[in-house]
């Protein structure tokens, strides 16, 4: 295995934890005052989605660098509707939510930067 796949595993493995703590902090279990059930629904099935994508380069090296491709791309886009939802009020907007966003966007963007150069070598 590759140095580059190293580092697409471990940057899916950061981003599941990281949308997996946005999750709890989201129902209320980490931390109080940031409750909202639909962000924290949202976030659970990202992570969740980004597992999967885990899983297919773990099982199925070839067709998981595309997975990890996809799965970033629907996690950025669910990131997208939750700043969408914080700048129109809905749930809380807070310095932590916002800052939750920010790295969450920069995390899955890095991560597509090495999943895009993965699946460019693969094509090699």
């Amino acid at each position: 295995m590759t140095a580059a796949a190293h580092r697409l595993r471990a940057v899916l493995v950061a981003e599941i934890v990281l949308f997996s703590l946005a999750s709890l902090i989201h129902r209320g279990i980490l931390a109080r005052g940031f409750e909202h059930t639909k962000a924290a629904v949202a976030e659970g099935i990202i992570a969740l989605v980004l597992a999967i994508g885990l899983a297919f380069t773990v099982y199925s090296p070839n067709e998981g660098r595309a997975a990890a491709v996809w799965t970033q791309g629907f996690a950025l886009l669910g990131v997208c509707v939750g700043v969408v939802m914080i700048v129109i009020g809905v749930g809380p907007r807070t310095g932590l939510d916002y800052g939750i966003h920010a790295v969450m966007a920069v995390t899955l963007l890095a991560g597509l930067v090495i999943a895009r150069r993965q699946v460019g070598r693969a094509r090699r």
